[in-house]
């Protein structure tokens, strides 16, 4: 059976946590379910052969990676059942009410607006309907429809699918849209009113006035008469860096929402239109994404610099020479050169993030412990037996899978005979099937042509492949600590407690 969101209603910290992250990538993933036809190709659930991903994949005429990275993130809705086999069959109250015409019409209906909702901030300013692809779209009113209005739904199942269908990825716009026109730093300054509000954003009578509406359905703000302000729970939750990282988050969250929009293609043709593989692309994109992540760089230091103290119960890090590949912020070496003041630690990927990431380290005052090394992570001979450790962070899901072979030869030819590969990844469990956060993760690394999230024991394998044959899994808050080494070479099997002290 289905899976519907928990009976005590989230936080709104938590509501916004998911609309920033992972609502966008809900509804895209329905969406292209319902027209790539993996519904309708599905057996139900206990009256038919389940099949497998492979069998499935047939029957809609796509790729397998494609329909795996969808019917992977379905079974862990609830909305497909997998058996001990990894037989596939749709949940029965999902076929019943997929089989409403009506209310299918309604999903046809609101997918069509994916393109226009992008638009919601032109709207706003307006107040009018907007062009796209030829007609005229009352995206206002489409707002107002979608959270103002109600429309009855076949079951409980029937509402809950439809609204991770079409408002989640609605919500995450609405607040990149406000977000880009200023009106929630305006209203973080305390109660505002409507006229103030036009004039700091641009935004019409009608426009304001609706996004004013929804987001107090949302539970961010409230009226009273022309005023608005944040309601109690939206400015204890949006206090000091808090709205700043949100709405950091809701950007990084905009570069996904084409390729979203036009996830069936990827998933039928392998055509990405966010191609990460596109060194220009690549180049904008990553260095982006490097100050998204030093924004949050206190957060990740912590989960480093615990990494780095766990290593250390079985191995002195003292004058240990370490290689971070594709550094990012550089927050994974600079923990291990926080951790022991003798240690040399290598930051290496793409030269524009490197320069992100030397900022980083001068400013740890790891700097005389540091060598910046530009070169391309997909080619790079790391070297011979030339390091104690080396980190992968977040890494190996950039890589498609038939590329990890031959990074994990060269890593591995690079360790010395007693090092340890360090890996931070988002592991999956050995069904497939979670964690939730993981698999979204995942599905966004397809979309933009990367890799795949693995198991343990799929990593497991590839490194026994070139001679690490014995590794650890061990959970870190938010992702995976998975370690590696030759046999013979100890390796930890606890996380060290979390370091007391901040970046």
């Amino acid at each position: 059976m289905t899976t519907p969101r928990s009976a005590t209603p989230p936080s709104l910290a938590q509501s916004l946590h998911f609309w920033a992250r992972n609502a966008s990538n809900e509804s895209a993933l329905l969406r292209t379910s319902l027209h790539v036809g993996l519904f309708d190709a599905l057996p139900v659930e206990d009256e038919g052969e389940p099949v497998t991903v492979q069998g499935l994949a047939e029957k809609v005429g796509a790729p397998v990676r494609g329909v795996r990275s969808l019917v992977e993130l379905l079974v862990c809705l609830g909305l497909v059942h997998m058996d001990d086999a990894r037989g596939l069959a749709l949940a029965r109250p999902v076929a019943t009410f997929l089989r409403d015409m009506a209310f299918r019409e309604r999903l046809q209906e609101a997918a069509r607006w994916w393109g226009p909702i992008g638009q919601l901030e032109q709207a706003v300013k307006t107040g009018e309907a907007i062009n796209h692809e030829g007609q005229r779209w009352d995206v206002l009113g489409h707002y107002g429809r979608l959270f103002l209005e109600t429309t009855p739904a076949p079951s409980p199942e029937a509402e809950d699918f439809f609204d991770r269908f079409a408002r989640s990825a609605a919500r995450t716009w609405l607040l990149v849209a406000v977000g880009r026109l200023g009106l929630l730093e305006q209203l973080s300054t305390g109660p505002k009113d409507e006229a103030v509000l036009r004039a700091a954003s641009g935004a019409s009578e009608r426009g304001l006035r609706r996004v004013l509406e929804v987001l107090a359905h949302l539970g961010i703000t409230r009226s009273e008469g022309p005023t608005s302000t944040f309601t109690d729970e939206a400015r204890q939750v949006l206090d000091g860096k808090a709205l700043p990282y949100l709405l950091r988050s809701f950007s990084v969250s905009a570069q996904y929402w084409e390729a979203l929009d036009r996830l069936e293609e990827t998933v039928r043709h392998e055509r990405y239109i966010l191609d990460l593989k596109d060194p220009e692309v690549s180049r904008r994109f990553y260095a982006d994404n490097s100050n998204q992540i030093t924004a949050v760089f206190a957060s990740h230091f912590q989960l480093s610099r615990r990494a780095a103290a766990t290593l250390a119960q079985v191995r002195p890090l003292a004058g240990a020479s370490v290689l971070d590949i594709g550094t990012g912020s550089g927050v994974w070496g600079v923990a291990f050169a926080r951790t022991e003041p003798t240690a040399h630690v290598t930051y290496f990927d793409q030269e524009v993030v490197l320069a992100q990431a030397k900022r980083n380290v001068e400013q740890l005052e790891a700097l005389s412990q540091a060598r910046f090394w530009p070169g391309n992570l997909f080619t790079q001979d790391f070297g011979e037996a030339a390091y104690d450790f080396i980190i992968l962070p977040q890494v190996l899901n950039v890589l498609r899978p038939e590329s990890l072979p031959d990074m994990f030869r060269r890593v591995a030819r690079a360790l010395k005979p007693d090092g340890i590969l360090v890996i931070a990844e988002y592991v999956l469990n050995e069904r497939r099937d979670g964690p939730l956060d993981h698999l979204y993760f995942g599905l966004r690394r397809f979309l933009t042509n990367e890799g795949d999230l693995l198991s343990h024991s799929e990593y497991g394998q590839l490194l026994a492949d070139v001679g690490l044959t014995s590794s650890v899994c061990l959970p870190l808050p938010t992702q995976e600590l998975l370690l590696a080494t030759r046999p013979g070479v100890k390796l930890p099997t606890q996380l060290a407690p979390p370091a007391r002290t901040t970046a």
